[in-house]
């Protein structure tokens, strides 16, 4: 009976020991990266999301104003996470750094509609300046599907 529970116990002390790595994903259809980061990168079915800017992918420029910003980073955010095996329903944080708040309610009603089957937890920070002169940027944690 020893011997059966030793094995039993080997096994499962061994089935816990799986390693995860830190893996990263490269993607197609973004802008370029303008620093040394990944757009994500995930552990397990943990998916850690750089923050985004409204950076058009074809063009590479930045779109103007904060609607159209917002709206192309949810897009970027859409395919960094299809990449992933993840999509929108499957972010649990956000964090939203804007240049204005007193452009928080037109980021605010964009947001809403992206989320269909719950809203994710967030964070909004008021920033002095972002990078390429942005007027938002949003990051985020998402699982896998």
């Amino acid at each position: 009976m020893n011997k059966i529970a030793s094995l039993i116990f080997l096994i499962v002390l061994s089935s816990c020991g799986s390693s995860k790595e830190i893996t990263t994903v490269k993607h197609a259809n973004l802008p370029t990266p303008i620093g040394p980061y990944s757009h994500s990168t995930s552990y397990g079915d943990l998916i850690f999301i750089s923050g985004q800017i409204g950076i058009d992918p074809k063009s590479n420029t930045m779109r103007a104003g904060i609607q159209e910003q917002t709206l192309q980073i949810f897009e970027n955010l859409k395919a960094i996470l299809q990449d992933n095996h993840s999509d929108l329903d499957h972010i649990t944080k956000t964090t939203i750094f804007i240049s204005d708040m007193k452009q928080f309610d037109v980021v605010n009603k964009i947001y809403g509609s992206y989320f269909k089957n719950h809203f994710p937890a967030r964070s909004t920070i008021e920033v002095v300046s972002l990078p390429r002169n942005a007027v938002i940027e949003i990051e985020c944690i998402a699982v896998k599907k």
